[in-house]
């Protein structure tokens, strides 16, 4: 069955992330949102957390969540370096070339198209898979075309998640507040038990 690639740097993960994975899945009748976290992501700030403390909780977060066909793949954080989508999304054909995959990415990000590494390569010939999440203002099949998206091979869905962003979560703890319905409790009890986006560990 069809695979979604979710990549990202998921600094931390949080219930908006897991929303799209799961409406998604379930929206294009796919068999699995494949979580890829960026090493390093080209288009934002370095994360806060260490690729493996991410790491660690995407996997604790897919391994408590009810729904099935959420996994998480560290091949991008094992090739190290800038982690960019064409790349990983070769990398991942090589290991895995009878599997169907396209990618899933949100409305915000998908816009930003033209300006991703080998960004022609993408649009020529990967499978899109766009959210629009509640909150942003929505991405039409117009602006997908003005953008380069192949009509053929882009599917635009609507997704009801939570209106929650990765830096609100990590001004949160550095504020010692509670992330209830931000991020799943296992997720918050390992941040926390981490000491994760503390801003005394940031300045250690």
């Amino acid at each position: 069955m069809p695979v979604l690639v979710f990549g990202g740097t998921f600094d931390p993960v949080h219930n908006g992330h897991l929303a799209i994975a799961r409406q998604a899945r379930l929206a294009t009748g796919s068999g699995a949102v494949w979580f890829v976290p960026a090493a390093v992501a080209p288009l934002r700030d370095p994360p806060r957390a260490t690729p493996e403390e991410r790491l660690e909780l995407l996997e604790a977060a897919c391994h408590v969540s009810d729904e099935p066909g959420m996994a998480v793949l560290d091949l991008a954080i094992r090739r190290g370096g800038v982690s960019y989508t064409a790349d990983v999304m070769d990398a991942l054909r090589s290991e895995f070339p009878e599997q169907d995959l396209s990618v899933l990415v949100g409305a915000d990000a998908a816009r930003t198209i033209d300006r991703w590494h080998r960004a022609g390569d993408l649009l020529g010939k990967e499978r899109f898979v766009i959210a629009n999440r509640s909150g942003p203002p929505p991405l039409t099949p117009a602006e997908l075309s003005r953008l380069g998206y192949a009509a053929s091979r882009t599917t635009l869905l609507s997704i009801d998640s939570p209106d929650i962003s990765a830096s609100d979560v990590r001004e949160r703890c550095a504020r010692g507040e509670p992330l209830d319905g931000l991020v799943p409790p296992v997720v918050a009890s390992l941040i926390a038990a981490k000491g994760m986006y503390l801003q005394d560990r940031d300045d250690a």
